[in-house]
């Protein structure tokens, strides 16, 4: 008898977005004027975040909402309502990363203040996108979907992020993360990867996550 799908990552990585866009909503609008230095910092997590949800989106869009469109018929507008959720997170997104980088250069109150805009109206709209997601659309893919074509999915996104950040959202993951899901994330790591994590890759990402907060 074939297993449950138990799409277990869709709410870990949905915790994910809605803490760190809030987050990032205030640490940006808390950033001094002038600070370029602090606006670096902030920026570079802001642009990883953002990239991510953006990459989270391609892939539900590619991967997932055809095959519902083709298995869930009747429900077809549940998805496309996903799909029009998707288009209007990606022309926020778009002005993130208009806004983003002069930020980054300028760290003026008036790029600061448009920027902390556009992040709050993310963080709003992805909050609302995520609970009708979780809420209307789950079920059709523990239902519709296969275990081979979550996996492609799952690995679609984790091939997304990259090298060099790894170990940022690994620890952004386990940050909050329910038993069930901690489980999950550590027993699918590789013996070295865990290792190092527990011993100074855990330390290093303690020291960037005070250093994002400015509590270094």
């Amino acid at each position: 008898m074939t297993e449950p799908l138990d799409p277990w990552g869709m709410a870990w990585v949905h915790q994910v977005y809605r803490r760190e866009l809030r987050l990032l909503a205030t640490l940006v609008a808390d950033t001094a004027e002038g600070d370029r230095d602090r606006a670096a910092v902030v920026a570079e997590h802001l642009t990883d975040i953002t990239a991510s949800l953006h990459e989270h989106h391609v892939g539900e869009d590619g991967l997932l909402w055809p095959l519902l469109l083709d298995r869930a018929g009747p429900q077809a507008d549940l998805v496309h309502r996903m799909e029009k959720q998707h288009g209007e997170l990606h022309e926020l997104l778009r002005e993130v990363a208009e806004l983003n980088p002069r930020w980054r250069e300028t760290a003026s109150a008036a790029d600061r203040d448009r920027l902390a805009d556009v992040v709050r109206r993310v963080s709003a709209l992805t909050d609302e996108h995520l609970v009708d997601e979780e809420q209307h659309v789950l079920p059709l893919i523990r239902q519709h979907i296969t275990p081979d074509e979550w996996q492609a999915f799952e690995v679609r996104g984790r091939d997304s992020i990259p090298q060099e950040k790894a170990l940022v959202f690994l620890g952004i993951g386990l940050e909050d993360a329910t038993p069930h899901e901690r489980e999950k994330l550590i027993g699918g790591l590789p013996p070295e990867v865990l290792q190092f994590w527990e011993g100074p890759g855990g330390q290093q990402y303690a020291q960037w996550r005070a250093g994002l907060l400015g509590t270094a």
